[in-house]
């Protein structure tokens, strides 16, 4: 993989990682998998991490959840062309660090914040692990299934079909991280983490049930992760490092904010 893929935390390129080592492990070469991933992308678990189907088991197919679910992106049509619909549009392909700088109240950066970057580079993969699907058991996403309109235009994301959780437990999972060092800024950062999640919904990428799936992976990922003493010492480097921005780096542009404000005051669905 090139350096470039560490620098752009993204959407996009979660999911294109996810295709590219979908069926191997990533934390070191198995008999027949091809070469482990770089050190710098490895997991810091074993995958998968924790048990998918216990934390967030999948909804029955045409049960009560299931119609919900299918109602709801049949409804979340009138959103389209709205605050929040832009906001779903830029979530599903800005950078993750970007998408969290008001809500942190810093402008933050590849640059100014490489502790966080390696940090993410690595876990972003115990994600992928942990919420991929096999191609044979991959479900049916919502815009498969019914009629309507869709926010993500990249094909590699409306593709992408393997990891329908790992939006919005990528959310949530930057949401916990940055309200360790910014315990001030918390309400603002998790509800910024939920509607990171939520995006992936109003977009048709991800069912309502597994927005909220991913909220319950993250935060058991998060919990099984600390007890690995390479994540906790980069987690500490981490949350110093943003500690120390709270107090030096420049506030993300006011008229961002603004906008990111009026997104956030409607629901998504």
């Amino acid at each position: 993989m090139k350096m470039e893929m560490k620098m752009r935390l993204s959407l996009a390129l979660i999911l294109t990682s996810a295709a590219l080592i979908a069926g191997r492990p990533s934390t070191a070469q198995a008999p027949g998998s091809g070469p482990a991933l770089p050190p710098e992308y490895r997991a810091y678990l074993p995958a998968p991490g924790v048990d998918r189907a216990t934390v967030a088991p999948p909804v029955a197919k045409d049960g009560v959840q299931d119609k919900a679910d299918r109602a709801t992106f049949r409804d979340r049509s009138q959103s389209e062309g709205s605050p929040r619909w832009t906001m779903a549009v830029n979530d599903s392909g800005r950078g993750i660090l970007k998408a969290f700088s008001c809500a942190a109240g810093i402008g933050l950066t590849n640059d100014n914040a490489p502790a966080l970057v390696a940090l993410l580079s690595r876990y972003r993969t115990d994600l992928i692990n942990v919420t991929r699907e096999r191609a044979d058991a991959a479900s049916l996403r919502p815009f498969q299934r019914d009629k309507g309109p869709v926010c993500l235009a990249d094909k590699a994301l409306r593709t992408a079909t393997g990891t329908p959780l790992i939006q919005s437990a990528w959310g949530w999972t930057v949401a916990l991280i940055l309200s360790e060092a910014l315990p001030d800024r918390t309400d603002a950062l998790l509800a910024r983490g939920r509607a990171y999640g939520e995006s992936a919904a109003l977009c048709g990428f991800a069912s309502a049930s597994e927005v909220t799936g991913g909220r319950d992976l993250a935060a058991a990922m998060l919990a099984r992760s600390r007890s690995d003493s390479a994540f906790a010492a980069d987690l500490q480097k981490a949350r110093a490092e943003i500690g120390a921005l709270s107090r030096t780096a420049p506030a993300p542009p006011p008229a961002d904010c603004d906008a990111e404000r009026t997104a956030l005051a409607t629901r998504p669905y």
